[in-house]
């Protein structure tokens, strides 16, 4: 799931972090002012390092109630429940990002976010920077959401974690290039990435749900070598 994640938001990120991020990296850029090409990436590294540890400590939380509840006497069952659930949350943004379902109140404005965003830019400096980075990590977004969903069935704390900052970390790249002035990719190319990140996250939430299924004994759980698939 954690490998999956991250190609989810490598694929992600080249079809709709380009565009819903993109304009906000772009900017963040334009405050840099005359700078070296090395200053100018160090500076965005620290951007998105601040992104980053905003979606760990997002998937650290949600793993920590997943872990919670799932701890419980009846852990087979509610773990099974939880499983359905998430898997069923998963599948639904998948869904939209394949352009099949359509839930754009999930990425709607939000003001507060945009406020704080507001003073950071005017705070400037390294902190400012950091601030504005963080706060772009809790963006509404439904790809962000349905990798929290994911995140919190991985069983504890840690791991959801790191899958979230797996997930970050795939995101990294094209925005790095969009940032550092090399291009974006056409429309069509970002339409049809996005919506391989959503059939890939489609998938994660089919997996999810045979997992419920099986945990509550409806069906055998399914083995492929020494790994559990489900």
């Amino acid at each position: 799931m954690i490998s999956t994640l991250f190609i989810s938001g490598l694929l992600g990120s080249l079809g709709h972090c380009m565009g819903m991020c993109g304009p906000l990296v772009i900017m963040v850029g334009a405050q840099f002012g005359a700078t070296t090409w090395a200053r100018k990436l160090l500076l965005y590294l620290v951007y998105h390092s601040a992104r980053i540890v905003t979606y760990f400590a997002m998937g650290f939380v949600a793993g920590m109630f997943g872990w919670l509840i799932t701890t419980g006497p009846n852990f087979t069952k509610i773990s099974g429940v939880l499983s359905l659930i998430f898997g069923a949350g998963v599948v639904l943004l998948g869904l939209r990002y394949l352009g099949l379902l359509s839930l754009s109140s999930l990425e709607g404005p939000s003001a507060w976010t945009g406020r704080m965003m507001k003073k950071a830019l005017q705070h400037g400096g390294l902190s400012g920077l950091a601030s504005l980075g963080a706060l772009n990590g809790v963006l509404p977004c439904g790809l962000v959401y349905s990798a929290i969903l994911v995140a919190a069935a991985m069983g504890t704390p840690i791991k959801a974690g790191m899958a979230m900052a797996a997930f970050g970390a795939g995101t990294l790249p094209a925005l790095l290039v969009l940032g550092m002035g090399s291009g974006a990719l056409n429309i069509r190319t970002r339409q049809t990435m996005s919506r391989v990140a959503g059939l890939l996250i489609s998938l994660v939430g089919v997996q999810l749900i045979f997992r419920g299924a099986a945990g509550l004994g409806w069906l055998s759980h399914w083995m492929l070598g020494g790994v559990m698939i489900y």
